[in-house]
């Protein structure tokens, strides 16, 4: 129930972000930025204390490794396509556009949110939420900046839709692929899966998120980065 509301609300933030011309003064470039130190906050708090320990219950060795290897993967591809467009659109970029390869780029990374998801519910309750919240927090940015880089590239309205919804559904499709197989898996595939999960929060968050904090050096920034660590413990108590 909880990972359905959850998956319902990444796809209506998308749109929400995409859609409403409304949310372009709510996404000042620093308000964005803090809105991510909070998310950054939230992943790394996750990643540490709910899904590597649960990982490194099932198999050590293998979880520590596809740890590394996801987060290899994740920064090797972003040299050759964009990931994720919020970071275009915080570091005021005017030269990249979304081509074929970017938007395979984002339909697979908006699929991986998705599966990630239960893998984090796997992990317990309070991970699975906060992912989730992270995740809603992102989408509704990712809809906005998605449609600007849509409206930069020089996309129709009628395909710019088209494109925002590929992105909306990649996510519960990843859901769905996620949550099909979990129950079925031995305990090293389910160790392998949270260390890939657990190597995609600290990627994000360590990669993406928190070298912006260093070089806009926001200060309220980093209370938003501690109020998502504060907020992820909190859970814990629910």
């Amino acid at each position: 129930m909880m990972l359905s509301i959850f998956m319902s609300l990444a796809v209506l933030m998308t749109f929400a972000g995409g859609l409403f011309p409304a949310t372009q003064g709510l996404f000042s470039r620093k308000g964005m930025a803090r809105l991510f130190s909070m998310r950054a906050g939230i992943l790394l708090a996750v990643a540490f204390t709910e899904i590597l320990p649960q990982a490194w219950m099932q198999n050590q060795v293998l979880a520590g490794w596809v740890a590394l290897l996801a987060f290899a993967l994740f920064f090797s591809i972003g040299h050759f396509a964009m990931l994720d467009t919020c970071p275009e659109y915080l570091e005021e970029c005017r030269v990249h556009y979304l081509g074929l390869v970017g938007l395979l780029a984002l339909l697979v990374h908006s699929f991986i949110d998705g599966f990630n998801l239960p893998v984090s519910f796997s992990a317990g309750r309070s991970a699975g939420i906060a992912v989730g919240l992270a995740l809603a927090l992102h989408k509704i940015a990712d809809g906005f900046t998605l449609t600007s880089l849509f409206r930069q590239s020089g996309l129709s309205p009628r395909k710019s839709f088209l494109a925002l919804s590929g992105v909306a559904a990649a996510t519960p499709l990843g859901g769905l692929a996620s949550f099909k197989g979990l129950g079925q898996l031995p305990g090293s595939t389910s160790a392998a899966l949270l260390g890939f999960a657990a190597g995609s929060f600290i990627y994000i968050a360590a990669t993406d998120l928190l070298p912006r904090l260093h070089k806009n050096q926001d200060r309220m920034g980093l209370a938003y980065f501690a109020l998502g660590m504060i907020g992820m413990a909190a859970l814990k108590f629910l």
